[in-house]
């Protein structure tokens, strides 16, 4: 196990292989073992995966939070593990902190990915799926069996990812789904300049409205819907997105040569 010092709390991360790093983020509830299945690109490139703060094996805190908060806890993390620059993946929400991260430390970006992501919470279907998760985080039990359910391709897995779900702090977990719900960044996408790579599975279909949004503001933006996927693409679509993220990543490495 391996931990950093930030600020009151103990962030827990994994850190495997080597060359351009990786770094994957989250959404409520799930912490790092959501993606097990990209640790394989440890072959390849450095993978970082963590538990952001209350969840997991990580501290809580006593800070309010907020999705900038959350982005502070990467630049800390980057910062003790000594990385300049890193690619960084959104899961879900999670895509909110490296949005965070990147409109204020782009320096330190090499490259943007999100996994079904969205710049904002404008569509009837993402909102009623935030209220649903801020309803239930005081039922744990019946939340962790939802969303282990829906990325669960064995009972194995879903087990592991429900035991890790349970874990997390309920009043956190009730402030990362309204600040998600809220959180804005539309009218800044224009000043990202990063590659930038948004997937997300072809019957995800009220997220393909987002990928509309990042074109329109990000024009260099690269869009890939995964065929007969739906919105858990790192459990029930691995192989598909591990090959995506590769090339993308490959892709940028191969630029700064």
């Amino acid at each position: 196990m391996a931990y950093v010092k930030i600020d009151d709390i103990d962030l827990y991360y994994e850190d495997k292989g080597s060359g351009l790093p990786i770094i994957f983020l989250h959404p409520p509830g799930m912490g790092h073992v959501v993606f097990h299945e990209q640790e394989k690109l440890a072959e390849h490139f450095r993978v970082i995966v963590f538990d952001m703060r209350g969840h997991g094996r990580s501290g809580l805190g006593s800070k309010d939070f907020s999705i900038s908060l959350l982005a502070n806890d990467l630049h800390h993390l980057m910062s003790e593990l000594g990385i300049e620059k890193a690619v960084l993946l959104g899961y879900s929400s999670g895509g909110s902190v490296v949005q965070e991260f990147c409109i204020h430390h782009q320096e330190k970006v090499a490259g943007l990915i999100l996994c079904g992501g969205f710049s904002e919470v404008s569509d009837m279907f993402l909102q009623a799926e935030f209220r649903i998760g801020k309803a239930l985080v005081h039922k744990l039990d019946v939340l962790s069996w939802g969303i282990a359910k829906a990325h669960a391709r064995t009972e194995a897995e879903f087990k592991m990812l429900r035991r890790y779900i349970v874990s997390t702090n309920p009043n956190l977990l009730e402030k990362f789904y309204e600040e998600g719900r809220r959180y804005v960044c539309t009218n800044k996408l224009s000043t990202l300049h990063v590659p930038f790579l948004h997937v997300t599975g072809e019957r995800a279909f009220y997220f393909h409205r987002y990928q509309t949004i990042y074109k329109k503001y990000i024009p260099h933006s690269k869009l890939v819907r995964i065929d007969a996927a739906f919105h858990e693409l790192p459990t029930k679509s691995s192989a598909e997105l591990n090959h995506i993220v590769s090339k993308f990543v490959t892709s940028i490495e191969l630029s700064h040569r």
